[in-house]
């Protein structure tokens, strides 16, 4: 019975979304990298130049389909309209339940997919002047098995253990910035009791043999999300190991207020996955303030959404991707000192503090010689592109020994406008009594070992 369930999952190249395996007839130069290997075998993505535009492009990452178990990164159709809009598009392999033993010692089920898209988006922003590609500004998207790898990695942006160590490029995020969900699992253990009838399902998720129990490995005789469900509340082992999997694995477990913008499209007739699968994230992300687009659309089954979601989708990320300010998912990064070359290492020392509050330290001097230090500090959560205002203070009378901090005056001293344009480059602009200051300031050194996405 597995071999044949098997046999029949791997006969088509497209498990769980059969309609929309069309390949693009015509597509621009594309450039292949070895982006990871685990064990002896490479890991490749495609890398999608756009048509238009110039200068530093956005880029998508496309994840295929395939219940996790089959699939390549050949990309749809429906996808490569992004390169006549200035968005790139990255499409990469990622480690199939099917491969078992193909990767010397590293495993094939979870959490191994979400640790290679991960690796993908880490090596690209690595790579990022070498493709033209701008590291603030990365989406995914996926169908099906990619749709839960998409919105996997846009709420698991804090979650350690999925980053995995694949190819290093540990200082760098793996965040992303907008995210596409085209009809995705979420709840594994949820999978069949959120079937509806109508539409009804064509696909047993419970046994042993079936997709989700594959990727998680819990697929030996007797095993499988139906077992496991059952036993959710039993602490005897196994359980617990696999119960852990399986909420781990689920998009659902990591929402938090910091989820980037979601488009969510699953079809009401749906025999694959159930509906109830998508509203369950769209209520998760809701429930967080999130404004998350969703689509139901009328009639569509797994695989068969109208064109008119596709065009929707590519609106959604360009305006997501090329809107002038962009949310920072880690600010903390941004921390550390920031100077500006041109005038004698002038500059500022940033410092992000608990509760979304940005210290900035001002170092510098005057016309006159005289030397000035300056404070600020600015409340939320910043975005590139967004000029940051703040009040700056200056103090007097402090002195080194018989320290009295009664004796130091503060005063107001002007205002600072401060506009990160992406990690590693930001302007200022100070105004106080003596004029105004203009400094193009770059990072010198992070106190944060991550890089801002």
């Amino acid at each position: 019975m597995r071999l044949m369930f098997l046999a029949l999952m791997l006969s088509g190249s497209c498990l769980f979304a059969p309609a929309e395996c069309a390949q693009a007839q015509a597509l621009p130069a594309v450039t292949t990298q070895i982006y990871a290997q685990p064990g002896s075998r490479p890991l490749r993505m495609d890398i999608y130049q756009p048509t238009t535009g110039a200068g530093l492009r956005p880029v998508v990452f496309w994840l295929h389909d395939g219940g996790w178990l089959s699939g390549t990164r050949e990309l749809p159709e429906f996808v490569a309209p992004l390169l006549g809009r200035g968005i790139a598009i990255a499409s990469i392999d990622y480690r199939l339940t099917s491969e078992a033993g193909q990767y010397g010692a590293e495993g094939v089920t979870f959490p191994a997919q979400i640790h290679d898209v991960k690796a993908a988006i880490r090596f690209l922003r690595a790579r990022a002047p070498d493709f033209n590609i701008d590291r603030s500004r990365i989406a995914v998207w996926g169908s099906s098995a990619g749709g839960h790898l998409a919105a996997l990695a846009g709420t698991s942006g804090n979650v350690a253990a999925l980053e995995g160590v694949l190819n290093g490029h540990l200082e760098y995020s793996s965040r992303v910035q907008a995210v596409v969900d085209y009809y995705g699992p979420t709840d594994l253990l949820q999978l069949n009791p959120d079937v509806t009838t109508p539409p009804g399902s064509t696909l047993d998720h419970d046994p042993p043999e079936a997709p989700g129990s594959l990727l998680i490995g819990y697929s030996l005789s007797g095993q499988g999300l139906g077992n496991l469900r059952a036993n959710f509340a039993n602490p005897s082992r196994p359980f617990p190991t696999f119960r852990d999997l399986a909420v781990a694995a689920n998009p659902i477990t990591h929402v938090d207020a910091q989820a980037p913008p979601f488009l969510i499209a699953h079809g009401t007739a749906d025999t694959q996955v159930a509906l109830h699968q998508s509203e369950r994230l769209r209520d998760a992300l809701l429930a967080v303030g999130g404004s998350p687009q969703f689509i139901a659309a009328p009639g569509a089954g797994h695989g068969t959404l109208p064109q008119s979601v596709h065009d929707q989708s590519i609106d959604f990320l360009v305006s997501t991707l090329t809107a002038p300010t962009i949310p920072i998912g880690n600010p903390l990064a941004l921390s550390g000192l920031w100077f500006e070359p041109a005038t004698s290492g002038q500059g500022f020392e940033v410092q992000w503090l608990a509760g979304d509050a940005m210290v900035v330290n001002f170092y510098g001097h005057r016309d006159n010689g005289a030397n000035l230090f300056l404070t600020g500090v600015r409340g939320g959560r910043p975005s590139y592109g967004q000029t940051l205002s703040m009040q700056m203070g200056v103090a007097s009378n402090g002195r080194f020994t018989n320290f009295s901090a009664a004796d130091i005056v503060r005063s107001l001293w002007g205002t600072l406008d401060l506009t990160f344009i992406d990690c590693d480059h930001a302007s200022a602009v100070l105004a106080g009594a003596d004029g105004q200051q203009t400094l193009a300031i770059t990072v010198l050194a992070r106190v944060a070992t991550t890089q801002c996405d």
